[in-house]
């Protein structure tokens, strides 16, 4: 068999296209939204900023979560994604004053993340499913005191399993 010699290796940087689900800018319009349609005091934790986050990534999801609500949460939801480009927006957000981090643990929408949020509702066609989706789910229903019951879960599924 011929052996293959590689004297110099080149790469050549060419753009591509990223999706909108990695772009920074479209997750922070998220977490905006997220804060202002579905957060007492426009205020949330790290965790339910990614349940939101991974309804929001596909119908599917959405139709999860929302059978999940309007069954009174009696039925049964699974575990939801954790994912670090929303983490990464976050960091953006912060740095941007578009959200504080308040008592060390919370985002909070600032007064730049509400007039963001008033440009991003102003506009009907942006991101017209996640805003019919985020009003009907509304800020009583996911409590921090629901998101801590549904996180139990995952470890007694865990212990069982």
């Amino acid at each position: 068999m011929e052996e293959l010699l590689i004297k110099k290796l080149s790469f050549t940087k060419r753009p591509i296209p990223l999706p909108a689900e990695y772009r920074p800018m479209y997750k922070i319009a998220l977490i905006v939204m997220i804060l202002k349609y579905c957060c007492r005091g426009e205020s949330s934790n790290l965790l339910k900023l990614h349940l939101f986050s991974w309804a929001l990534a596909s119908e599917k999801n959405m139709e999860e979560l929302r059978d999940y609500v309007i069954s009174n949460f009696k039925t049964d939801f699974s575990i939801w994604g954790i994912e670090p480009a929303l983490n990464r927006a976050l960091q953006l957000a912060v740095a941007e004053n578009i959200c504080d981090i308040v008592s060390g643990k919370n985002y909070k929408l600032t007064e730049k993340g509400n007039k963001f949020f008033e440009m991003i509702k102003s506009d009907r066609e942006l991101f017209e499913i996640e805003k019919t989706f985020l009003t009907f789910i509304g800020k009583n229903l996911i409590t921090d005191s629901r998101i801590t019951a549904m996180t139990q879960k995952w470890n007694l599924f865990y212990v069982e399993n």
